[in-house]
């Protein structure tokens, strides 16, 4: 009965609370449930970001994980092909997705913070002994060039027309693609590519282009339902966290 009594009286100085204090609290209630866990996505970048049996390994999960853990928050990441991860937290089943680029379309889809994770470079990779020395688009005439849905490649190849865009679903089903002769060339990120061929034996098989297509910054971008005040706040623990470390690039791989 005593229990009953405090239910009802509590119940009761509820009810005579304004409308917006009550808003307030469920508010408030909301967003600390939906803080405590941030739901990442992203596709296996070998050596940048790996999907092992211990869990995500590699530079840009690193990053990912101290800065948002050093803000109080428990991370999740999970690996899906790249144009699915995009779509989940497009559609807000996911918070953010590692490891993006940035374009206008992009901009408006998703919240960007103004610091990256790292500067990222895409090469051109071919056999050693058919060896594409990439210039320009206009040296792809003709080839038939392995890419990866949904990617984003920038400059003036990204318009090209003159080379057959082959899909490939995956780094290293890529280079097999281009051992087995599949493919003529394949467009991919350097330190990736060159860490995934070592994995499969392939990288005395292999040459990247001494001009790179295109480089630039990835970064973890998130849903629009995430708040931008909070958006902000990672920009600002990310910065200092890079400068705590000394990252301002890809790591050195020594190749």
């Amino acid at each position: 009965m005593f229990v009953e009594r405090i239910f009802v009286l509590f119940s009761a100085s509820l009810r005579r609370l304004p409308l917006f204090i009550l808003l307030l609290i469920a508010l408030t209630a909301t967003s600390f449930a939906s803080a405590e866990r941030l739901r990442l996505v992203t596709e296996e970048w070998p050596s940048l970001i790996d999907n092992t049996d211990a869990g995500p390994k590699g530079i840009l999960w690193e990053i990912s994980r101290d800065v948002l853990t050093s803000l109080g928050y428990e991370v999740t990441l999970e690996f899906v092909p790249w144009k699915r991860a995009l779509r989940m937290v497009l559609t807000g089943e996911r918070d953010g997705i590692v490891g993006i680029g940035f374009t206008e379309e992009r901009a408006a889809q998703l919240r960007y913070p103004k610091e990256a994770l790292l500067l990222s470079e895409t090469v051109v990779v071919s056999r050693k002994n058919r060896y594409v020395v990439y210039t320009g688009p206009e040296s792809l005439t003709g080839l038939q060039v392995g890419i990866s849905p949904g990617y984003s490649y920038y400059g003036a190849i990204q318009d090209a027309k003159n080379f057959e865009r082959v899909a490939m679903p995956g780094i290293d089903s890529g280079l097999q693609m281009l051992m087995l002769g599949r493919i003529d060339a394949m467009l991919s990120n350097h330190y990736v590519v060159m860490a995934e061929a070592k994995r499969l034996g392939m990288s005395e098989d292999i040459v990247v282009s001494d001009v790179p297509i295109s480089s630039g910054p990835v970064y973890l971008a998130f849903s629009l339902d995430v708040s931008e005040a909070f958006v902000i706040e990672f920009s600002k623990a990310l910065e200092r966290y890079k400068q705590a470390n000394l990252i301002t690039e890809l790591p050195s791989s020594g190749l």
